[in-house]
């Protein structure tokens, strides 16, 4: 076992300033939140310095000595933080804290801080439960009189500020050791999603035992994390309908349940539901998850869908569209790339993307009937998309058939979107085609106006000119 010149890495001394300054230097590398048990060794080992330091020939003798007898209210605090039933509890520290109220103020003041080294020096603590102590003792706001780091101090006290990741008074049925493993696997989850979220994938794939306590702030947190990291879990599905039920206008509790139900691989039979909650509650979040969901599932559509994500992209501040070419946007170009080069495409949706990509020299897809056997629902729809693509209406026969579609009660809800982004594209595609030949007569009218005015201009210039001969002519004769 390590000394405690070892664990500070200097040489015996008595000098305190330099215990010190080996103990600030060591300190960020054993952050209380990050490495709980380095941090209460690199303490201890603080602490031994410092009565080394004070009475250095204590170091050498082996000799019992009598301990020094604890206040009851230390006593009472330890016993506290051992108990497996009542250190979770808040009813439990009210008791410790009315018990502490009936002490003089000498005797408190005494006290205060070897209670704060007791917490600080402790494993498992509820923030929650320590926080009622630390507002009754002052801690933050009383000077710190006692050989405790200021800088440790406040990164404590800001801890305790954020409380706890979830209620630990539901893990109270539970042994000592199953409460341990699940305050530690809970946090470091935390930690790691708010300091590093690139570790988090790393961190879930280390196979381990843990119970989740029946907490609903812990059960939405992992919602939002699970989904962060694009990972289903299937215990999180109860979860998350619980959370749309209770709050069925919560955006967020709608979201949720789609996002784990698509992270778990659900395929047809979420369709509706996605749908319904894409058009209900439109944003960047609802396009993603249709996408990715059509990525694993419809492939075939993702070039068409990204279409349509781009109109809703497309509008004012006042949410009104924007006259604009589908298709032209930076973003639905990567959006296509990445579809050709990660998905298994079929014929027909690759030789969309690859024209419009200009990865071939061909110009613009061809309409080739029956280019794939099955495919005509979807040969349909791309060949509208590509006129569209092209600022061209489609002809009015195609849209006949998708309205047509659109009224079948088989028309799956993805394809419907499609269809009618379709339909009210092309309208406005025709809109603004026959308001072009009005826009050229006008522009021709324009451009003939300053034509007009320079032939007079030159007449009169003439007439002027002629106008002078006749005088001169008429003075000489």
């Amino acid at each position: 076992m390590k000394s405690c010149w070892e664990t500070l890495n200097i040489a015996m001394t008595e000098n305190k300033d330099i215990i010190r300054q080996a103990y600030l230097a060591l300190l960020p590398s054993f952050h209380p939140e990050t490495d709980p048990q380095g941090f209460k060794q690199l303490r201890q080992a603080y602490e031994e310095a410092l009565l080394l330091a004070e009475s250095p020939s204590e170091e050498t003798d082996t000799s019992p000595h009598p301990m020094a007898v604890e206040h009851d209210v230390l006593i009472a605090f330890r016993a506290l933080l051992a108990s497996d039933t009542e250190r979770f509890q808040p009813s439990a520290w009210q008791r410790f804290i009315q018990r502490l109220n009936t002490y003089s103020i000498d005797e408190v003041d005494e006290l205060r801080w070897r209670l704060c080294e007791i917490a600080m020096a402790s494993d498992y603590l509820s923030f929650d439960c320590i926080r009622l102590l630390a507002e009754r003792l002052s801690w933050r706001q009383q000077p710190n009189t006692e050989q405790i780091v200021q800088e440790e101090l406040e990164s404590f006290l800001d801890t305790l500020g954020r409380g706890d990741i979830f209620a630990f008074s539901t893990l109270t049925d539970l042994s000592a050791v199953a409460q341990n493993e699940a305050i530690d696997f809970f946090r470091m989850f935390g930690r790691i999603w708010f300091n590093h979220p690139e570790w988090l994938a790393a961190f879930l794939s280390i196979h381990r035992t843990v119970v989740t306590p029946d907490d609903t702030r812990l059960h939405r947190n992992l919602l939002r994390w699970y989904s962060a990291l694009k990972c289903g879990m299937p215990e999180l599905l109860a979860y998350a309908r619980a959370w749309r039920e209770a709050e069925p206008e919560n955006e967020d509790a709608h979201y949720y349940a789609c996002a784990q139900r698509v992270y778990c691989g659900e395929s047809d039979s979420l369709l509706p539901d996605l749908c319904a909650f894409w058009q209900r509650f439109p944003s960047t979040q609802a396009d993603a998850l249709l996408l990715y969901w059509c990525r694993q599932h419809r492939i075939g559509t993702a070039p068409l869908l990204a279409l349509v994500i781009e109109a809703r992209e497309r509008v004012n501040e006042k949410g009104k569209p924007l006259v604009y070419i589908p298709g032209d946007s930076a973003h639905t170009r990567l959006l296509w790339a990445d579809i050709l080069y990660s998905g298994d495409l079929s014929p027909l949706s690759r030789d969309f993307l690859t024209s419009w990509l200009n990865i071939r020299s061909k110009p613009r897809m061809k309409q080739t009937p029956g280019q794939e056997s099955g495919s005509g629902p979807l040969s349909s729809l791309y060949q509208a998309a590509d006129r569209l693509v092209c600022s061209e209406p489609p002809a009015e026969a195609p849209l006949q058939s998708l309205v047509s579609r659109l009224d079948d009660a088989a028309c799956c809800p993805l394809e419907a979107i499609i269809i009618r982004w379709l339909l009210v594209s092309s309208a406005e595609a025709s809109r603004v085609e026959t308001s072009q030949p009005a826009k050229v007569e006008s522009e021709a009218a324009d451009n003939d106006g300053p034509g007009i005015i320079k032939i007079i201009f030159y007449i009169v210039l003439i007439c002027g000119a002629v106008v002078r001969i006749l005088h001169h002519l008429a003075a000489t004769g």
